[in-house]
């Protein structure tokens, strides 16, 4: 598949349905030529033509795509970061892994480390636990409850009896946002619920959020700060912040 093709999709993912006039500024090519490269797309069964431009055909392509766009959204730095916060598993742990791209992208460095044995990796959205599940050496275990289509998240209420009997030695958490007013903030109610109870469960509270979180408030915070042990960023952090959340008390480790 072409770049540009990829871009379409991701596009599509994105915003829906979508004129060619619309997709022929995004992309800075004719319009002549995004109809040319949505034929082609319509013939592979990924887009439906429709009056005047095109949707995505298939509801397992838009969630692809919509996850690929956010994880493709400062992706060297959440490498990095996703690097650093697998150093913090030891054999035995049972770790919490949430549905963010970045805790995606520690699975990732989790699946490198093949002298860890016996840990358990209880991940609350689909995408790191599909990243896992071939590893023999690390036992996933699924949360119950509603599959959110956009983010691959597990959440709601079946999620959250869930927890009540589970012991989290560590939870690895991205964030919509983390700000000294607000604290932890996330954009969607059921991510909320679901957050504060991890919080309440997990022994080590560790975030892992890229420069862009930082002096951001989503609709509605799930924690404040003074549960948070450890902070995992890149130097794209704000100084002024990091100084702050040093007073607090928070390590803050800084990816390179």
């Amino acid at each position: 598949m072409s770049f540009r093709h990829q871009k379409i999709l991701e596009i599509l993912a994105a915003e829906g349905n979508l004129s060619v006039g619309k997709l022929s500024e995004k992309l800075s090519v004719s319009e002549v030529t995004i109809r040319t490269d949505l034929t082609k797309l319509a013939k592979e069964g990924k887009v439906l033509r429709v009056h005047g431009g095109a949707q995505l055909l298939e509801e397992r392509v838009r969630q692809e795509y919509s996850f690929q766009t956010r994880k493709s959204q400062n992706f060297e730095l959440k490498t990095k970061i996703g690097i650093a916060a697998a150093k913090y598993v030891q054999p035995a742990d049972s770790i919490l892994l949430d549905s963010s791209s970045t805790a995606l992208a520690m699975a990732t460095a989790l699946r490198d480390r093949e002298e860890l044995k016996e840990i358990t990796v209880i991940p609350t959205g689909v995408w790191t636990a599909i990243e896992l599940m071939s590893c023999s050496n690390i036992n996933v275990l699924m949360p119950s409850g509603y599959l959110r289509s956009i983010s691959g998240s597990i959440t709601d209420l079946p999620s959250s009896d869930f927890f009540e009997n589970i012991n989290i030695n560590k939870a690895f958490l991205g964030v919509w946002g983390i700000s000294l007013q607000d604290g932890l903030t996330e954009s969607h109610l059921l991510e909320v619920e679901l957050k504060k109870k991890i919080i309440q469960k997990a022994k080590e509270i560790i975030i892992l959020a890229d420069g862009s979180k930082f002096n951001q408030s989503g609709l509605a915070s799930y924690s404040d700060l003074s549960k948070v042990s450890k902070i995992i960023t890149d130097k794209t952090a704000p100084t002024k912040a990091i100084k702050e959340l040093r007073k607090k008390g928070i390590e803050i480790e800084i990816v390179k």
